[in-house]
């Protein structure tokens, strides 16, 4: 469900629009939100996110960047 969310977010969500999922069976959520949209120097859109991870309550956040690829998948290059 993440990777899904991740996916769907960076493609069509607008910069600062938050991205949700929830996993009914181990009760994990988290959120997924594009902060910057830049251009790589071989041309690729990428995108700057902020993520939050609620596990067992506990919520962790992280910050990457991902670019889309020539399939059109997005793919994690930094985080």
């Amino acid at each position: 469900m993440a990777g899904q969310t991740l996916q769907h977010t960076l493609e069509k969500a607008p910069t600062n629009a938050v991205g949700s999922w929830n996993n009914p069976d181990s009760g994990n959520s988290g959120t997924v939100t594009p902060t910057q949209t830049t251009i790589s120097t071989t041309g690729q859109p990428c995108r700057e996110f902020i993520t939050t991870i609620n596990v067992g309550g506990q919520p962790q956040q992280g910050y990457g960047t991902a670019c889309r690829q020539a399939d059109g998948s997005w793919k994690i290059v930094q985080s």
